[in-house]
């Protein structure tokens, strides 16, 4: 109804607008006897004939009449477009296109906003959202299945917050909300939970049911004590303590976390400078033949000489260069300083490097590593590139179009962290890998029936294949003796050498078998171990 009567009145308007004017005349004429006058002058004038002229006069006022009023509706009506594109735009700038929630811009605003107080004692929350391993929900439903996805998980975050404050997309599968609730409220972490179990309840998807989980960082702050961005800032920060704490958690963040924000933040700065001064550099842990203990290759394991901190471990370094982007120099500084060392080994040993997950995302990486080996001189052959099981499912065709490239060129590819992901027969078979390596949780704990049939099982199905096995994390004489046994055909672990720099490296590399393990092994040959801790070996170049 409302509608109806906005047309009628712009009806009703236009019209005004052109029998006003001519009413207008009309009166003014009728005061001065403008007619008689101007009656009067055209028969005073008669020898101009200007009598002729009035009805072509009348009927050209018409005339510009009628096209006045198509201008002024023109006017009208791109003004009207003007205004909806306009708020279009704006609704485009402070929104996300898919979900329909804030965007970034948006929420800071609405952070800052936040930050003064309607009543006293009120405090803010926000809580930083990130989904985990949403990816293969795209990989597996297409584009269309993840775009529902986050619409689904939108919708139900949105309703759980409510009029309480606003939720945003951050971009990709992150989200953010912010809530004002009274100080010393449990209300924020009530809802981090809340939002956990709403995010795991599984989506019904064309093609099946997905399921996914959340990280949730949550920041409680008083107004006017940080400023928007720093808000955001700590609650990301406190996500990612959350998705390294383990999948479906949320990390409250708290003043301790200071000092290691900091003290991230610096690392991050440093690496920047660290790259580009050759201080991370490749450290190498032996691959030894179980049933001879001879030494059959290495492992390349990143490690950052700080300059003031001395050798720090991937485990801290490397997420950071992830999530800075800078994972892709880094890999590729260390694998150069691998391969030049590398070529002053006997010929018969292999280097084995780690891709990092982040690094498959990019469809030059086959050609980038080639390029490495010309400019070092390492022969292709020799070179063994390790690709985490995850990484595989989660971006299939990508990965296959990056392997058979690193295999076409002659460089072997190990599947690495077999049993931790969901690799079927048919990935094994399609991308014909060259070796398979075991996870390190199931052969330090193989005492456990699970992990022990799990071995075993990955054992025979290696032998049908015809590929050879190493497992990882080897530490004690027993495990080496019983995975010889059940046919394991190489090891590394603590049992053989810590992860050990490029001089001590070369010291094993030219003994014929490692000390202390196999039937033909040579004299003990102490060899120096940086203490750097339990450095996790998934973090190499």
């Amino acid at each position: 109804m409302p509608r109806i009567l906005r047309r009628l009145w712009s009806s009703c308007r236009d019209l005004l607008v052109a029998v006003l004017p001519i009413l207008l005349v009309g009166m003014i004429g009728g005061q001065f006897n403008a007619s008689e006058h101007f009656h009067d002058f055209i028969h005073g004038a008669e020898f101009v004939e200007l009598d002729e002229y009035e009805l072509g006069l009348l009927v050209s006022g018409l005339f510009y009449l009628g096209l006045l009023l198509r201008r002024t509706r023109r006017l009208r009506t791109e003004l009207r477009m003007r205004r909806s594109a306009e708020q279009e735009a704006k609704q485009l700038a402070d929104h996300d296109a898919l979900t329909g929630l804030s965007n970034r811009r948006s929420l800071t605003a609405y952070i800052g906003a936040a930050l003064h107080p309607i009543t006293p004692g009120t405090m803010i929350s926000v809580l930083a959202i990130d989904l985990d391993r949403f990816k293969p929900i795209n990989d597996t439903y297409g584009h269309e299945g993840g775009d529902l996805a986050l619409c689904t998980i939108a919708n139900r975050i949105q309703k759980l917050v409510g009029e309480r404050g606003a939720v945003a997309r951050m971009g990709g599968d992150e989200f953010a909300c912010v809530i004002r609730h009274p100080e010393g409220s449990a209300l924020p972490m009530e809802l981090a939970e809340a939002i956990l179990h709403a995010v795991a309840k599984p989506i019904q998807l064309r093609g099946g049911l997905a399921e996914v989980s959340a990280s949730i960082g949550v920041l409680t702050a008083a107004p006017g004590s940080r400023s928007a961005e720093d808000i955001l800032g700590a609650a990301d920060f406190a996500m990612y303590r959350a998705k390294r704490a383990g999948r479906s958690s949320c990390c409250e963040f708290v003043p301790a976390m200071e000092a290691e924000m900091r003290d991230r933040a610096q690392l991050e700065l440093d690496m920047h400078a660290g790259i580009n001064r050759g201080e991370f550099i490749p450290y190498f842990q032996p691959i030894v033949m179980l049933r001879s203990g001879e030494v059959t290759g290495f492992e390349a394991l990143a490690r950052w000489k700080h300059p003031n901190r001395g050798l720090i471990a991937p485990d801290i370094f490397i997420p950071i260069a992830e999530d800075a982007g800078m994972i892709q120099d880094l890999g590729f500084a260390v694998l150069r300083k691998a391969c030049a060392e590398a070529r002053h080994w006997p010929q018969h040993l292999t280097l084995s490097v780690n891709i990092s997950p982040l690094q498959l995302n990019d469809p030059w990486l086959a050609q980038r590593i080639l390029q490495v080996l010309c400019t070092t001189g390492f022969p292709a052959g020799r070179l063994i590139v390790e690709v985490t099981e995850n990484r595989l499912v989660q971006d299939m065709e990508a990965a296959r179009t990056i392997l058979m490239s690193l295999k076409t060129a002659g460089i072997q590819v190990a599947l690495d962290d077999f049993g931790t992901g969901y690799a079927s027969l048919k990935h094994l078979r399609e991308l014909a890998f060259n070796r398979i390596k075991i996870d390190r949780n199931f052969v330090q704990d193989m005492d456990a029936e699970e992990n022990g049939q799990i071995v075993r099982a990955i054992l025979s199905l290696s032998e049908g294949l015809g590929l050879p096995v190493t497992a990882e994390g080897i530490e004690t004489d027993d495990n080496a003796t019983a995975l010889a046994l059940l046919g394991c055909d190489f090891g590394q672990g603590y049992l053989f050498s810590r992860p050990v720099d490029a001089a001590a490296a070369l010291l094993i590399a030219r003994s014929r078998a490692y000390p202390g393990h196999g039937t033909d092994a040579q004299p003990p040959v102490h060899i120096a171990e940086p203490a750097i801790g339990q450095a996790s070996a998934r973090y190499g170049t």
